[in-house]
């Protein structure tokens, strides 16, 4: 048998990796720099993130041509692709639909503490970055929205669309009150992290309720 030779191929794929890598550790070292307490958000470029990244500007410009915009919008790819990862990985040996919504509610919630000031800055700049169509679209909704069907089939009295907006309208407005956290202000200072977390655990209860 003959076979075809596939250098071009192997080149493409070596190209396309190495392109892969330096865009994760100039997203990694994005996110370091925002979450950095020494270093002011309002200071951070792409200068700064080629800098750190140990590769040149126009390097960086390569991969986020539309500046801080592409940074903030692989942020939330790259974040989304991770916790799809660790959703369908549970789910395989997990049936239960109500484990399964509130496990990716829980992956969510971790990732967000884990990107910390980064992603508190994308959700800042969430109406550029949607203008932009620098946003991950309907994934993270539409994703929910699945597993809302699923859960229907043994709950025929639920309406999954409904439980999908209810969920992500809760969601978000638990983000919102996140985001704004400010240990100096008495009415913000609670809204922290571990405030976060036992908030989030409370909307599929109350998404729930919310169609009775």
């Amino acid at each position: 048998m003959i076979m075809e030779p596939m250098h071009k191929d192997g080149r493409s794929l070596r190209a396309k990796n190495i392109y892969d890598d330096k865009h994760k550790k100039l997203v990694n070292t994005a996110i370091e720099l925002f979450n950095d307490p020494l270093i002011p958000n309002e200071t951070i470029n792409l200068s700064l993130i080629a800098k750190h990244a140990g590769t040149s500007v126009a390097t960086a410009y390569n991969h986020f041509p539309d500046s801080l915009m592409d940074v903030y919008g692989s942020i939330f790819s790259i974040g989304f692709q991770d916790i799809v990862e660790k959703v369908e990985q549970h789910n395989q040996t997990e049936q239960n639909p109500l484990k399964r919504i509130n496990y990716y509610l829980d992956v969510q919630v971790d990732a967000c503490i884990g990107l910390g000031t980064a992603i508190k800055e994308g959700f800042f700049q969430f109406r550029e970055i949607l203008n932009s169509n620098k946003w991950i679209q309907g994934e993270p909704y539409s994703f929910l929205l699945k597993m809302c069907e699923e859960y229907e089939k043994v709950n025929s009295t639920i309406d999954p669309k409904l439980l999908a907006d209810d969920i992500f309208t809760l969601w978000n407005g638990n983000i919102y009150l996140w985001m704004r956290f400010n240990p100096d202000f008495e009415i913000w200072s609670k809204f922290n992290d571990e405030w976060l977390k036992i908030e989030m655990k409370k909307i599929l209860n109350k998404a729930i309720l919310l169609q009775k």
